[in-house]
C-alpha cells in the first residue's frame, strides 16, 4: 500500500458553543480544507472519550500537507477565526503518515487509542501495531476496517512554521483507529486489544489513551466536482 497521509486533532468545545462550532465546520472550515489539499474530511464527538471532539483528514501523501493551497490557509487566519481559536481547550494535533491499514470504508463509530510518550521504543511500538494489533483487531466481529497513524515530527514542524496559530497544539506518537457501525463492536475490539500479549507486553499503562466517537459529518473531494 502507498503510504497517505492525515491530519488529526482532539480538542474540547464548551457545551454552549458545539452547536455554533459545528455550523461553522461543516459551512465554512471544513469545505476550504477538503477543497483545497484534503481528499476527505471528518468531525467527531466523543461517546466516550477525555476529549469533547475529533476531526480527521486525510491526504494522497503525507507531502501533500505542504501544498501551497493549504499553506496558505494556515498563513491567513481572520479576526474572527481567531477567536474562533478561544473555543478549542486542550487540543492535541498529530500530522502523521498512515503506516498501516486493514479494511476498507468509514465507520458511524470509530475507536481511537492515542499512544503518546510511551516507554517502549517508537520501532516497537511501530511494528506491534502493524503486524500484531491490526491484523487481530480487524478479526473482531463488525469491525470494518483498522488502521494506524504514525506522527511525523518533521512534517508538523514544518507545518508549525507556515501556522500563525496553534504551535502550542500537544501531539502524540500513534493513533490506532478502530472503524464500527457500532460501539458495542469497537468495545468488544478493545478488549480483543487488551488481552493481546504482544500489546500488553509493551506496557503502555497511562501512554495509551482510548476514546469511542460518533461520527457528525464526512465530507470528500469529489463531493465538490
Amino acid at each position: 500500500m502507498s503510504e497517505t497521509g492525515s491530519l488529526a486533532y482532539w480538542f474540547d468545545i464548551a457545551p454552549e458553543r458545539a452547536a455554533e462550532w459545528l455550523d461553522w465546520y461543516l459551512r465554512d472550515h471544513m469545505p476550504s480544507r477538503v477543497g483545497a489539499v484534503f481528499a476527505s474530511g471528518r468531525c467527531y464527538e466523543a461517546l466516550q472519550a477525555t476529549a469533547s471532539h475529533m476531526v480527521l483528514f486525510e491526504t494522497a501523501s503525507p507531502e501533500a500537507l505542504f501544498a501551497p493551497a493549504y499553506l496558505g490557509l494556515l498563513n491567513r487566519v481572520s479576526d474572527e477565526d481567531r477567536a474562533r481559536r478561544a473555543w478549542y481547550a486542550h487540543p492535541v494535533r498529530v500530522v502523521c503518515r498512515v503506516r498501516s491499514r486493514c479494511g476498507r470504508g468509514t465507520g458511524s463509530v470509530l475507536g481511537v487509542v492515542r499512544i503518546a510518550n510511551g516507554k517502549a521504543a517508537a520501532n516497537e511500538i511501530a511494528r506491534c501495531l502493524a503486524e500484531d494489533v491490526v491484523p487481530a483487531v480487524a478479526k473482531a466481529a463488525g469491525i470494518g476496517a483498522v488502521w494506524v497513524l504514525e506522527n511525523d515530527r518533521l512534517l508538523r514542524a514544518r507545518m508549525d512554521e507556515a501556522r500563525v496559530t496553534g504551535h502550542a497544539d500537544d501531539s502524540a506518537d500513534f493513533a490506532l483507529l478502530v472503524e464500527a457501525a457500532h460501539e458495542r463492536d469497537v468495545d468488544r475490539a478493545l478488549q480483543r486489544l487488551n488481552a493481546l500479549p504482544a500489546w500488553r507486553g509493551l506496557a503502555l499503562g497511562g501512554a495509551a489513551t482510548t476514546g469511542t466517537y460518533r461520527l457528525l459529518y464526512t465530507m470528500s473531494q469529489s463531493d465538490h466536482a
